[in-house]
């Protein structure tokens, strides 16, 4: 496998992200993303409620859930926790049960939509029926919403086992940022192994998965501190403020998942051991040919083409070789042949 910096050298590597990032229109995509999100996001939490409340309170489930959008800006949880403290007020088990099977089918629209940009990415039509698309979409929403409830159940578990371990309480508190940080990086290369319609090497989509992890980190902190000390959107859009920087993290999520994906296909379409562009097939191998070299190759070949004379093909088909110059010896010999 290549990696930016060894054998890809870094201009090669950013001038492709670029190219990749126009020509996949990746923040259309994303801005696309982000509607089929908002529109799944809110059935997701009452299946995940639902789900979680067979474990534990489902008051608490919400409020612990809640606790997990630490990293979105304040007015993102703030919209998330309310809607789940609505979700779980005011409805039996029974019909919080029943409203969750319908719950999951509409959250997994947005699977669909993360399909076919990941499938932009890498190049590729997807050939799958609707069932299997659908049934994908499907497993990975239920995976989701069983990986939500073990989180909240660990966030449960968390405070009262560390009251009995003394002086490896802090640590272990310490040690939740970085498991969580890789819980999402896990979660990531997941979903870049099982949602395009290629054939994936689980060593070609760990670099893109730790880069989009990071990256969202960094954008997610560094939105939530514009927002908190120079956003005024509550001032531009009154009530739909809140609602303005939903879409706003949404879509800075959307670019760094999408972001990742296209790090991934550039460094396995750039590796001898990976996929070609276009390929589904994970044998069908063969570093691509970066642009820059295929121009000074070009280029290079020019002087040397440039004075031979045109081929030309006989009546069979077959490439006639160029007939030799005759000298005119009539002329130099007085016309004697």
């Amino acid at each position: 496998m290549y990696l930016p910096g060894k054998e890809i050298p870094w201009k090669d590597f950013l001038n492709d992200i670029k190219q990749e990032w126009v020509k996949d229109k990746v923040d259309t995509v994303a801005a696309a993303l982000t509607f089929f999100g908002v529109l799944s996001i809110f059935p997701f939490l009452l299946f995940a409620v639902a789900l979680a409340g067979l474990v534990i309170n489902p008051a608490e489930a919400a409020r612990l859930m809640g606790e997990l959008y630490q990293m979105a800006p304040p007015a993102v949880a703030n919209i998330l926790g309310e809607r789940l403290q609505a979700l779980t007020e005011g409805q039996s088990p029974a019909l919080l049960t029943v409203g969750a099977l319908g719950a999951v089918w509409a959250a997994s629209g947005g699977v669909v939509a993360l399909m076919d940009a990941l499938n932009s990415a890498y190049g590729v039509e997807d050939s799958r029926s609707f069932l299997k698309r659908r049934g994908i979409a499907l497993l990975v929403t239920l995976g989701g919403a069983v990986l939500l409830t073990v989180a909240s159940a660990l966030a449960v578990a968390t405070p009262a086992v560390t009251q009995h371990l003394g002086p490896l309480a802090t640590p272990i508190l310490w040690l939740r940022v970085p498991v969580s940080a890789f819980i999402v990086m896990a979660v990531l290369a997941a979903l870049y192994y099982v949602l395009p319609d290629v054939q994936q090497k689980f060593k070609f989509i760990t670099p893109g998965s730790v880069v989009a992890v990071v990256i969202w980190a960094i954008a997610s902190l560094g939105f939530s501190f514009y927002v908190s000390r120079f956003g005024s959107y509550e001032v531009s859009y009154g009530a739909l403020g809140g609602v303005i920087i939903l879409l706003l993290w949404m879509w800075i999520s959307s670019m760094a998942v999408l972001l990742g994906a296209e790090i991934n296909a550039i460094i396995e379409h750039r590796s001898p051991d990976g996929k070609r562009t276009g390929a589904k097939d994970a044998e069908d191998t063969g570093a691509d040919v970066p642009k820059a070299a295929k121009e000074e190759g070009q280029e290079s070949a020019l002087p040397a083409s440039a004075g031979r004379p045109p081929r030309e093909r006989s009546a069979g088909g077959d490439i006639a070789l160029p007939h030799p110059a005759r000298s005119n010896r009539s002329e130099l010999h007085g016309g004697r042949a």
